[in-house]
């Protein structure tokens, strides 16, 4: 291609970009996993040629996202940059400042359910998650369709694999974790609690709250209230417009893995549903909870909201009480919303045998999720709107069919 523009006089005038997707699904260190919000999931080759604006051979290194690509061929076109848009240029008359700070998230992957952001400068790399009781290594069946990832299972002993093996194969994260991509930039050594960089820890943690609430940072919301709320209104119109109590809601969900069963007990009687749905996850999380918790999650398990009692439900079949959760999980398989299909059937499938009494729900679950999406259709052709999230309910439907042998 770059033969032909030379040829044909066009070189000039023509601004070429070679970029890709992110880093591959191998794995965490020294491999690639492009579902994960570490260096090597988050970085990407990045190839300009313009010759009337690029000396070859120059090399940047600034900080850039994809998000700032459109402003700048904009700018080198001449035209105006909506103001709506995040971006900033980096060539042309109209050069930002270079970044200080560039940012990732992770939510909902496939029927992979998470959530966890990161704030990268130009050495340091800060990831908060927040749902710390889901581990890296979560199973997931697009990657799992492979044979690498059956020997990261085969191989996760936490007594013959060396702390950065079991830190990406183990059931559980940190709540933070803090990275030297220049000493380390395969993210093997957590600096989280480390005295020589609590500064840097305070100043990452800082600017990740910061930009989650400058941005309304709508991904704390689970998909099924979302979705409700979005009905007649897009989630930009009502982040701009703060009407959402975000405050609250980050604030809640921040207590994951930090607060105590006290807090997260108040959290269950909000008002508002969101902060129930968090204050039900801090209870999964714990490795274990009182009887008074236990007694107040039965109670609380026939919540208005269907996040909120999908996670209740987990909480109670965490700690053991298999009988009072599964009624829940088994009648949300059934709802008419399919991304509550899809909260409850991943829900399910992570319990395991534990859940085998779910068996004849999630099998009546698959057949109207292969009836919606025909199962011989690929996984990588994306269908709008319940035909995507159907792959996604047989995705775990089939999972846990499997590990029980059925």
């Amino acid at each position: 291609m770059l033969d032909y523009l030379d040829k044909e006089n066009l070189a000039e005038d023509t601004i070429v970009i070679y970029t890709s997707d992110q880093g591959y699904w191998l794995g965490q260190h020294g491999l690639y996993d492009k579902r994960l919000i570490l260096e090597t999931s988050m970085r990407m080759p990045f190839l300009i040629r313009y010759p009337r604006a690029i000396k070859p051979g120059t090399v940047s290194r600034d900080l850039c996202v994809n998000v700032d690509v459109a402003p700048t061929l904009l700018e080198l076109a001449g035209v105006a940059i909506p103001e709506a848009m995040q971006g900033a240029p980096f060539l042309g008359s109209k050069i930002a400042a270079p970044r200080r700070y560039v940012y990732g998230h992770r939510d909902r992957v496939d029927e992979v359910r998470d959530l966890a952001r990161s704030v990268r400068d130009h050495r340091y790399l800060y990831i908060r998650n927040y749902m710390p009781h889901l581990g890296y290594n979560q199973p997931t069946a697009w990657p799992d369709s492979g044979e690498i990832r059956h020997e990261f299972y085969r191989l996760a002993k936490r007594e013959t694999m060396t702390v950065p093996q079991w830190h990406f194969a183990g059931p559980t994260r940190p709540v933070e974790e803090l990275y030297d991509c220049e000493a380390d930039p395969l993210n093997l050594n957590n600096l989280a609690k480390s005295g020589k960089h609590r500064e840097i820890l305070k100043r990452l943690r800082e600017e990740h709250l910061r930009h989650i609430a400058v941005t309304a940072d709508l991904g704390f919301l689970p998909e099924s209230e979302a979705w409700a709320l979005f009905a007649k209104q897009t989630g930009w119109e009502h982040g701009q417009a703060g009407r959402v109590p975000l405050v609250g809601i980050h604030q809640a969900a921040a207590q994951v893995g930090v607060a105590s069963e006290r807090v997260f007990l108040k959290n269950l009687d909000s008002n508002n549903p969101t902060i129930r749905y968090w204050g039900a996850i801090g209870l999964a999380e714990r490795p274990e909870i009182s009887g008074l918790a236990k007694r107040k999650l039965r109670r609380k398990i026939s919540d208005s909201s269907p996040a909120s009692r999908i996670e209740i439900a987990n909480a109670l079949a965490t700690h053991g009480d298999i009988p009072n959760a599964l009624p829940a999980l088994i009648e949300a398989t059934q709802h008419e919303n399919l991304i509550v299909v899809t909260h409850a059937s991943r829900t399910i499938e992570l319990l395991g045998k534990k859940a085998k009494s779910a068996k004849y729900a999630i099998q009546e679950a698959l057949k109207r999720a292969d009836k919606i999406r025909p199962p011989d259709t690929p996984a990588t052709v994306v269908l709008p709107g319940d035909k995507d999230l159907a792959m996604f309910v047989s995705f775990s439907c089939r999972a846990f069919l499997n590990r029980l042998g059925e």
